[in-house]
């Protein structure tokens, strides 16, 4: 599965380190359509994402969507360092090894 190197650093680098990122308070999605939202962010984070689909809002407002018969997990996270929101694009697995939620 592809994983980005750069995503996994940007989630380090908010939380400190892996032991800390299986903390990670994830936030929801952005609001909007599932599926333009999945598109904005996967294909923001994954440029080689060639078509999004299956996107669903779960009840947490996190989005499960797939491309390119990969799983994402679609959240954000806060950076309190700048003070802003990131909007974050993982895949399932990875995400379950981060944060503890998977898809």
């Amino acid at each position: 599965m592809k994983t980005s190197s750069a995503l996994v650093a940007g989630v380090l680098a908010v939380c400190g380190s892996t032991a800390q990122a299986e903390n990670i308070p994830v936030g929801a999605a952005p609001k909007g359509n599932a599926t333009a939202v999945a598109t904005r962010i996967i294909k923001y984070n994954f440029p080689d994402c060639q078509s999004v689909s299956g996107a669903s809002r779960r009840s947490d407002g996190a989005i499960r969507a797939t491309c390119d018969h990969i799983a994402y997990l679609l959240f954000t996270v806060f950076k309190a360092d700048e003070g802003r929101l990131l909007e974050v694009a993982m895949n399932c697995e990875a995400a379950k090894k981060l944060t503890g939620t998977g898809c």
